[in-house]
């Protein structure tokens, strides 16, 4: 009995196989030239990651289980990546996901305050530590109803996660963000259209898969269905929307829908502040009101109307919103959501078997009704009220 809900519950589950990074920015009037220090304006530090960014749209959404496949270091930064996947309710295996020995991923960001245009360094660190085997596993484990992948981790692991995806029934999705120069799907040894059923991808990275073919933006789009892409290509368009290349189910007949989010969304009418991380919460938005029943070009109707909310605020991650805070034309009619992400608590303790002991006796009981989750902290002797330190 047990065994055919969980499987009910998680035939809609998104596994995202992807990135996770700490976004470290630094605000300057003044962009330094070679050998030059300047003084900046503010920093922030914010969670982000193609993979992550992803996963956390889809998370907040609530509107299918959310599972991320990824690899963060043993420090501050993965701490946080981790603690933000729980507040949203994304699933993780914390045993896998934690290298020792390895840091994690960073993104260093440096935007110039008059004109918004900014220079990135991406170190990889874990992120690059996540193998075939790993992937081939988890997805195996998860069998999940999609399976969303970014091109933040190596192409071949990349490759392996939608192989894995096609080989369990899941429908893969690829993201091919960031879009190296001068590389296409089909280099000798990575072949990989044959396992993809919706490529998503912008403008820039369509030219570049495109390997140079001359076309617009549809024309280009069927080649890369008549290359073997399963379902559909997905371009997306900016302000404009995006464009859905589909193959109708059954035949060989291609449908083209062109989505925009709805004429009536409040968030229209505000100024665009910060695209950043609007590809992803499209994605992730996408995969979220897919795993519902809708076509797909009536989810990335819904999605370009979540992505128009998240360019009218700064940040990636910050700027996704919750369900509850969809104005009405994107929420759906008698859809019963999942469950929302439990509650954190806090419990402070100097001695690190107590620790065990408390989350051996917690997760004893079949639904706990919070999250468990642990955090060292290096400080001098704690004194003083405990509800004080607690907080």
């Amino acid at each position: 009995g047990n065994d055919d809900m969980t499987k009910m519950d998680n035939n809609k589950k998104i596994l995202v196989v992807g990135s996770a990074n700490q976004d470290l920015t630094s605000n300057t009037d003044i962009l330094p030239s070679l050998g030059e220090t300047v003084m900046g304006k503010d920093f922030a530090t914010a969670c982000g990651g193609k993979g992550a960014n992803q996963a956390v749209a889809a998370g907040m959404l609530g509107l299918a289980p959310v599972e991320m496949i990824c690899r963060v270091g043993d420090d501050i930064f993965g701490q946080n990546l981790l603690s933000n996947f729980r507040r949203v309710g994304v699933m993780f295996d914390e045993d896998k996901t934690v290298l020792k020995d390895t840091p994690s991923g960073v993104a260093s960001i440096v935007v110039d305050g008059n004109s918004g245009d900014n220079m990135i360094i991406v170190s990889p660190g874990a992120n690059y530590e996540l193998t075939e085997k790993d992937v081939r596993e988890a997805v195996t484990k998860a069998a999940p109803a999609q399976v969303v992948v970014q091109l933040e981790i190596l192409p071949k692991v990349a490759l392996e996660a939608l192989k894995a995806g096609k080989d369990v029934g899941a429908m893969t999705v690829l993201n091919t963000a960031p879009a190296p120069e001068g590389w296409t799907l089909e280099d000798p040894g990575m072949e990989f259209y044959d396992y993809i059923d919706i490529l998503i991808l912008n403008e820039s990275e369509l030219k570049k898969v495109s390997n140079g073919k001359e076309g617009d933006e549809e024309t280009l789009a069927r080649s890369l269905l008549d290359k073997g892409v399963g379902k559909a290509v997905i371009v997306t368009l900016g302000a404009r929307g995006a464009m859905i290349v589909e193959k109708k189910d059954g035949s060989d007949e291609i449908q083209v829908g062109l989505a925009d989010a709805p004429k009536d969304l409040p968030a229209n009418k505000l100024p665009v502040k910060n695209t950043v991380g609007a590809g992803d919460s499209f994605c992730g938005a996408l995969a979220s009101y897919w795993s519902t029943g809708l076509s797909l070009t009536e989810a990335a109707k819904y999605a370009c109307g979540v992505a128009s909310i998240t360019v009218r605020k700064d940040g990636a991650q910050t700027s996704y919103p919750t369900y509850d805070e969809l104005p009405d034309c994107l929420k759906l009619d008698n859809f019963k959501r999942v469950k929302k992400s439990k509650p954190a608590i806090t419990f402070v303790t100097g001695n690190k078997k107590k620790l065990e002991e408390i989350k051996q006796i917690l997760s004893k009981g079949e639904e706990i009704p919070f999250e468990i989750t642990n955090q060292k902290l290096d400080l001098p002797e704690l004194q003083g009220d405990p509800v004080e330190i607690a907080k």
